[in-house]
């Protein structure tokens, strides 16, 4: 995304009390938190909206995960990449909620972005970042900009004052990294095919199977998120993928 529309500068998933990972699809009609899912958005080439829906704690899928499954994470070692600091005052609450229009809605026409970032380039390098650069904004671009993701860790490590690997934020990116680590090759080799459904469904189980441990190691670090100081990057349940975004980035890129 950071080579097709300008400059990009942002993962994550909440945590709620003691209990699993939540998260978001940037569907329409998706909504926050859902246990063991990323709060994810669907990517540029996704179009068709088919990215699931989330109501009573299920998973609804278009279609069955038949070529996506959890894979095997020996040697996975979860980098963590420190966040931005908040408050940079780049940006207005008219400007996030438009780059929210014109870079994260599905289907999302790659000329208004790239032209949405071109006049506003110092709020949009705030707003969001790829998974390679060495810190992360409000939302993060994955796997070739596949999709992306609320930087609700980022977030929670800000909130908490602790911004190392081993604090409540570095806990939580590493629990969602993993996932990803087990479902990235979704994205490979099958073209199109994959649709976002599918790769949520498949972080949902490497959460319950491959990742487990590291799932289970956040509690410890963030203990109840929703009554602490990180409750001010948690998005109350029921909440979609856009309110998830409109919560954590004026902390990010707001004045």
């Amino acid at each position: 995304m950071r080579a097709r529309l300008s400059s990009f500068s942002s993962v994550a998933v909440p945590f709620v009390a003691a209990a699993a990972l939540a998260g978001c699809s940037g569907a329409s009609d998706s909504v926050f938190p859902k246990a063991d899912l990323p709060d994810s958005g669907t990517p540029l080439a996704e179009t068709n909206g088919d990215a699931g829906s989330f109501g009573d704690g299920n998973l609804v899928q278009e279609a069955a995960a038949t070529i996506c499954d959890p894979q095997s994470i020996a040697g996975f070692k979860p980098a963590w990449t420190p966040p931005e600091t908040w408050k940079q005052t780049v940006c207005a609450a008219t400007q996030i909620s438009a780059f929210y229009a014109a870079c994260l809605t599905p289907p999302i026409d790659e000329t208004t972005c790239k032209t949405f970032v071109a006049a506003n380039s110092t709020c949009s390098a705030c707003l969001q970042t790829e998974d390679t650069d060495p810190t992360s904004g409000a939302i993060v671009w994955h796997e070739h900009d596949a999709y992306w993701t609320v930087n609700v860790a980022g977030c929670l490590a800000q909130a908490t004052g602790d911004a190392s690997a081993t604090g409540c934020g570095g806990s939580y990116s590493a629990a969602i990294a993993c996932r990803q680590a087990s479902c990235n090759a979704c994205w490979e080799g099958q073209g199109t095919t994959t649709t976002f459904a599918e790769f949520s469904m498949c972080e949902q189980q490497a959460g319950e199977s491959t990742c487990a441990t590291y799932a289970a190691a956040v509690p410890s670090a963030c203990g109840d998120i929703s009554k602490g100081p990180g409750s001010v990057c948690m998005p109350p349940s029921g909440a979609t993928a856009q309110d998830a975004f409109m919560q954590v980035a004026p902390l990010f890129c707001g004045q």
